[in-house]
């Protein structure tokens, strides 16, 4: 498989799928498709339509009469001349271009794809409710499929959220989320797979970032070219997807900036952004932006701890925020120096994060029980105690797991460290599995009947 193929998106596939045959049924369908910047969505509707009766339609953010003079020359375009033709001297209002193309889908079926919607709101405030009064009258037996597609927050609070205009019209509703490391790999077969796990540190699961990087050059290289020089999209991206998704206001930045310097305590984000955090904290959970994390296990009024959930924008806010000056003066390279023990805490949290998620694969191919809840813990009673990778059976720990970015293998010393632990967990059982993740990974000491082992090669197999 290659990066130019549709790369993990076949539920979302099928689900666009079975709208269409609908539609060619005659049950009209409207669907919306929302993520946030840079995730795939303009890339798997181009792909969803291929092949099928459709017009195409990306939105800028230019005036209403700019934008109807261009949808009729996406008519023309993917329709060809006939359709044209029926539209006279053009769309005078969008509820004319919406009625054309539910009369166009009165005999043979047609999908009509409006990407990115918010920008039409813009100009057109009261597109939803157009679309609401159009789609409402829809005759029945009309082959229609209309796909929305927009930001996440922005577009699904405005117009589908409460309150929005097309609250329950929606027959299919799909949020594109980023690729996770396994999927993501696909884009960069040739590195090691040590190596990819730091270009998905920093690019996220983003295709436009993993397309950026270049595979012959080292990770130091992509750095200083994609996230340390003016105008890298590493370094540009964040600020526009964060406008999009969330706007100016509300003040999400200092509360991403404060957990990005490790600020994560509900009364730390809110002393170090030096604002009320209770609305921002509730809207960037919302979006996916941060997750409120709590111990597996957690007893009910556990204190969560917020993180970044985001690999890229978490680099973004860990690594880059505080220096973008510095960065947009050309000391790019002086900034990266400075900031790598910033960048290897955030290797390490993103290799955690990845051997959790190749423990829950595990357990989805048999080779854990199948009833094992798998999440991270720790404790704060006495001594504080954490560890990586927890799994629970029931209400008893069966799962103690150590995953390390580091170089070195890890040894007895490391295992017998984790084994301590086990006294500290949730009501373990007499002999637990215990699990070691390391990008060295482990030396001749351990035997496979003392503990699991697993690199980064293992982590990333499918």
């Amino acid at each position: 498989m290659t990066a130019s193929r549709l790369i993990d998106r076949a539920l979302e596939t099928s689900t666009l799928d079975r709208a269409w045959k609908q539609a060619r049924g005659g049950e009209p369908q409207l669907a919306v498709v929302w993520g946030r910047r840079r995730v795939g969505k303009t890339f798997l509707l181009s792909q969803f339509v291929r092949d099928r009766r459709a017009v195409f339609f990306g939105a800028t953010q230019q005036a209403e009469g700019v934008e109807l003079a261009r949808l009729a020359d996406a008519v023309r375009r993917d329709l060809g001349e006939q359709a044209a033709d029926l539209l006279g001297g053009g769309f005078t209002s969008w509820e004319t271009a919406l009625r054309f193309f539910v009369a166009l889908a009165a005999e043979e079926p047609l999908a009509l794809v409006l990407d990115e919607v918010p920008y039409l709101l813009r100009s057109t405030p009261s597109l939803a409710s157009i679309i609401q009064v159009v789609w409402d009258h829809v005759p029945a037996g009309t082959k229609l499929m209309l796909v929305l597609t927009g930001s996440a927050v922005g577009m699904i609070e405005t117009m589908v959220g409460a309150g929005g205009a097309l609250r329950g019209r929606p027959t299919v509703t799909l949020r594109l989320q980023p690729l996770d490391p396994v999927d993501a790999r696909a884009f960069l077969p040739a590195l090691q797979p040590a190596e990819f796990l730091e270009a998905y540190a920093a690019c996220g699961g983003y295709p436009l970032h993993l397309r950026a990087w270049e595979q012959s050059a080292g990770t130091e290289a992509n750095l200083l070219r994609l996230a340390a020089t003016p105008g890298g999209v590493l370094l540009e991206d964040a600020v526009g997807m964060l406008l999009e998704e969330l706007g100016h206001a509300g003040g999400y930045a200092r509360v991403l900036a404060a957990i990005g310097r490790g600020k994560t305590r509900f009364g730390e984000i809110a002393t170090e952004s030096d604002q009320r955090v209770e609305r921002p904290l509730e809207i960037l959970e919302r979006a996916g932006l941060i997750a409120r994390a709590l111990p597996v296990g957690a007893p009910k009024g556990a204190r969560p701890r917020y993180e970044i959930a985001d690999p890229y924008l978490a680099f973004w806010f860990g690594v880059l925020y505080s220096d973008i000056p510095q960065i947009e003066a050309g000391q790019g390279r002086a900034v990266m120096t400075r900031r790598r023990p910033a960048w290897q805490q955030h290797l390490g949290a993103v290799f955690e994060e990845t051997a959790r998620a190749h423990a829950r694969r595990l357990i989805a191919r048999g080779q854990l029980p199948e009833d094992v809840v798998v999440g991270r813990w720790w404790t704060s009673t006495g001594e504080p105690c954490e560890v990586d990778v927890l799994g629970l059976r029931g209400s008893q720990t069966v799962l103690l797991g150590e995953a390390r970015w580091q170089s070195r293998p890890l040894g007895r010393r490391d295992l017998e460290r984790l084994k301590r632990k086990t006294v500290r967990t949730p009501s373990p059982v007499d002999e637990p599995t215990y699990a070691l993740w390391s990008r060295g990974g482990v030396d001749e000491t351990i035997a496979p009947a003392d503990a699991l082992a697993f690199t980064p090669g293992q982590m990333l197999d499918v």
